[in-house]
């Protein structure tokens, strides 16, 4: 063959930057290998999590942060911790009221009470798989509400919001393979379980750093009914020797044919095996993130601006010059203008000042707290991690932030000047999953107008505020979805981390830091210059405390507004729940008083 027209270089390089071009397909190799994968990707709306691992090894911390988390991404989800189970049996053939029981009662020879922790395992498996079956059912320990697979229409869904999805937790050591194999049989049988898909996923904490294991001891002791009233000493010694005979018949996770996740030592290190489908994916993130660490994570919305017009005023208390009629004249771009927002105007400024005052004593608390940090200027990296700011660039004069801080904003532009500090460099991460709730075609229109000019779509919002979208535009349910990776990015901060975003967005939001029903998210108020601050508690949920800064309504078009000249229609009440703030309105109730600094 002739090669005087062919040139091998760009050959090469176009069959390695592109691949070949030659159409896949199936071999007897690679069905074989789809097989497993087709097998645990199950179409289904239930998923079981089954946790595995030694005592003190951090499970029920994972299985409250699972909760929290699929709860918050709108599934229902419990935990069926069988512990308790067992405390309530022993209760009963004891003379501990408290069912309390010592070592020798995980005494693998101990024959009665192994008898006993079979019987209350299968009891609490029982019972958990009549919670994962009773779908649409809300027992007394559960909350109704939605999922992300139910369809919605581009209008809106014309039914309350329910959820279908339904994860449930096995909490409990299950750590042999006899055991192991037992709860996947029970869950997925088709025989035992004919019509019922379920997925089963079994998550193991693994944890072989000796200091994390005593610090997890004595939190457990300090937390666990087994040793209420036990000295530190005594609960102590029994727990290591509980742990000692758990361990003489341990067996650590080995069959890859399950759908496995290993964690060890609190996600420093993961292991997935066979993670598929819907339910399962969106757990694996999350475990990723999670960390036991103290940072602050602080929320607030934008500082005030000024604007000739305000009539989609997420963010903006400034004096309305149009009626109602005008404002639905206005054209499509005008109002993308309108909620885009202008500059701060000297109350915004005011309170960009405060915030950089408050994350700065924030971020020297947090610094001064952890003498141990090592100093990495010689690597030419700050202390606090944080690269050179995009906004000083070319200023030669900036210093660099003596304290920690991560900032997220929004990429609204009065987001953005809220925190652009003079004084310091910092590296802002602007993200469009903060930006506010796109309204699509009724941009810049109030809800008592559309009452009168799209009366059909206001009766289905009516029936469903939560999940009905916009025209063209998002539900408050389709917000979960947009900020499920933001969630994510701030759990697995390990410094203080501020958060500069817009009310329908921080709503759903706080409904994840507060661990309260997501479908109330936008009854949430967010009041205007002031931080909310959320602090790691040490079960894994966390606890909250807002600090107001500067005050509102100082200036807004150069007109001096103050709190008791402002007045702003109120709202119809919706689909019989508190009346939705939508992001986009400010009442005299989210005013905070100046009295206190926190609450």
């Amino acid at each position: 063959m002739s090669g005087g027209n062919i040139n091998p270089g760009a050959v090469k390089a176009d069959y390695y930057s592109k691949g070949s071009t030659e159409l896949a397909q199936d071999t007897a190799l690679t069905l074989s290998r789809l097989e497993a994968r087709r097998r645990l990707t199950k179409d289904s709306q239930r998923l079981v999590i089954v946790l595995v691992g030694l005592p003190a090894r951090g499970k029920s911390f994972v299985a409250r942060k699972l909760v929290n988390f699929l709860e918050w991404n709108g599934i229902d989800t419990k935990i069926f911790n069988v512990g308790r189970y067992r405390r309530q049996a022993y209760a009963e053939i004891s003379t501990s009221e408290s069912g309390a029981c010592d070592a020798t009662f995980f005494d693998s020879k101990n024959e009665k009470a192994a008898a006993l922790r079979e019987k209350v395992a299968e009891i609490a498996l029982k019972d958990m798989l009549r919670w994962l079956d009773d779908e649409g059912v809300n027992d007394g320990d559960s909350d109704n509400g939605n999922n992300s697979r139910d369809s919605i229409a581009s209008g809106g869904s014309e039914t309350n919001y329910v959820r279908q999805d339904r994860i449930a937790i096995f909490d409990a050591t299950n750590s042999t393979d006899k055991r192991r194999q037992w709860v996947l049989e029970e869950c997925t049988s088709p025989e035992k379980r004919p019509g019922k898909p379920t997925g089963c996923v079994f998550v193991e904490s693994i944890c072989d750093d000796e200091e994390l294991v005593e610090e997890n001891f004595r939190f457990k002791i300090s937390n666990s009914p087994d040793y209420k009233g036990v000295s530190k000493e005594e609960a102590i010694r029994d727990l290591k020797e509980r742990v000692r005979k758990y361990e003489e018949q341990y067996e650590t996770i080995t069959d890859d044919s399950l759908s496995y996740i290993k964690m060890y030592n609190l996600s420093t290190k993961m292991m997935v095996n066979h993670i598929y489908g819907r339910m399962s994916k969106i757990i694996v993130p999350a475990l990723m993130a999670w960390n036991i660490g103290t940072r602050p994570i602080f929320l607030c919305r934008p500082g005030q601006t000024i604007s000739d017009i305000t009539t989609d005023s997420d963010d903006h208390v400034t004096k309305v010059n149009l009626k109602g009629s005008d404002i639905l004249d206005l054209s499509v771009s005008t109002r993308k203008r309108v909620m885009s927002g202008d500059k701060l105007g000297p109350a915004g400024k005011k309170f960009s000042e405060e915030l950089y005052n408050f994350v700065y004593e924030e971020g020297m608390d947090f610094l001064l707290k952890r003498t141990s940090i090592m100093d990495m200027t010689q690597t030419g990296t700050s202390i606090s991690g944080l690269a050179p700011s995009i906004y000083n660039t070319k200023q030669k004069d900036v210093r660099e932030p003596p304290f920690p801080l991560k900032i997220f904003t929004s990429t609204m532009p009065r987001a953005a000047e809220t925190i652009r500090w003079d004084e310091y460099d910092m590296r802002v991460d602007e993200l469009s999953n903060l930006n506010p709730l796109d309204k699509g075609d009724h941009a810049g229109k109030e809800l008592q107008d559309l009452q009168s000019t799209d009366p059909a779509w206001y009766a289905i919002l009516q029936k469903n505020p939560f999940s009905t979208r916009f025209p063209g535009g998002e539900s408050y349910k389709d917000l979960i979805k947009r900020l499920e990776s933001v969630v994510v990015e701030l759990e697995q901060q390990v410094i203080p981390t501020l958060v500069v975003s817009h009310v329908s967005t921080l709503q759903v939001l706080i409904a994840y830091f507060r661990n309260t029903p997501v479908e109330e998210a936008m009854t949430i108020e967010v009041p205007l210059h002031s931080v909310i601050k959320f602090t790691p508690a040490r079960g894994g949920g966390w606890s909250e405390s807002q600090v107001p800064l500067s005050p509102v309504f100082e200036r807004a078009n150069s007109e001096v507004m103050t709190q008791e000249s402002l007045t702003i229609e109120g709202m119809e009440e919706l689909g019989g729940v508190k009346t939705p703030i939508w992001g986009d309105h400010m009442r005299k109730s989210s005013l905070l008083s100046f009295g206190s600094n926190t609450h």
